[in-house]
């Protein structure tokens, strides 16, 4: 993770330029938008070929979008350009953050901007800490599966060469040994948070404490003008 960064301001960065995402409805705005994604990314730097990857998965997304919206929706090449920049920006973030933050900066970023919900007995850490901890699965679940086939391909099992029905008939054989590996899994970081104290009644403190910096509440300040333009100006 980039240090002289808060992850706050790189997670409700990431919020709002979402928001504004959302909001645009005319080129110049998807353009505007475009830009601010950029200066996003330039900052916070962004893994390229993590997002190559991503993209090359997401191809049939994008198909499929344009399908949808201008067959079946009847919307017009616009509406239709606006949408696929709002899924393009989307992922583009989400791989920055990905690229910029750890799994455990997440869970603190969720747990201190929501820290006033605690007032309503409302167990935001609990919550911060699930959520980093489902992300800090998803490459473990992948990792397994890849094992997995592998292991199976060795047995004589190979996906590859198989027709769609025999793919489908075969699913429990890879699906049940991913979801028995995902509870071990779970047991064990269960034990381990158990074993270090985890939901003992004291106040918690973190090796490395972070401040949001007068240059970030800047930035944020800025996006938020820039939403409120987007969003009543029109």
């Amino acid at each position: 993770m980039l240090k002289k960064y808060d992850p706050r301001t790189i997670f409700l960065s990431t919020i709002f330029i979402i928001i504004a995402l959302v909001l645009m409805k005319t080129p110049l705005e998807m353009l505007l938008c475009g830009i601010l994604v950029s200066v996003q990314i330039y900052i916070f730097k962004i893994d390229i070929k993590n997002l190559k990857r991503i993209l090359s998965y997401s191809i049939g997304l994008f198909i499929s979008i344009i399908f949808v919206n201008y067959f079946f929706m009847g919307k017009s090449e616009t509406e239709i350009l606006l949408s696929l920049g709002r899924v393009l920006g989307i992922i583009m973030l989400s791989v920055s953050v990905l690229s910029s933050m750890e799994i455990s900066d997440i869970g603190y970023s969720i747990e201190k901007i929501f820290k006033p919900l605690k007032y309503f007995k409302i167990p935001v850490e609990s919550i911060g800490t699930i959520i980093a901890i489902s992300l800090k699965f998803i490459p473990l679940i992948e990792e397994e599966s890849k094992r997995i086939l592998k292991a199976q391909k060795a047995r004589g099992i190979d996906y590859d060469i198989m027709k769609i029905s025999e793919r489908i008939k075969n699913i429990p054989t890879l699906f049940l040994p991913v979801v028995i590996s995902g509870i071990q899994h779970s047991i064990n970081l269960a034990t381990a948070m158990e074993v270090r104290g985890y939901g003992a009644p004291y106040k918690k403190t973190r090796l490395n404490e972070s401040k949001i910096s007068f240059i970030e509440y800047s930035y944020l300040i800025f996006i938020l003008i820039f939403i409120f333009v987007l969003g009543v100006i029109k």
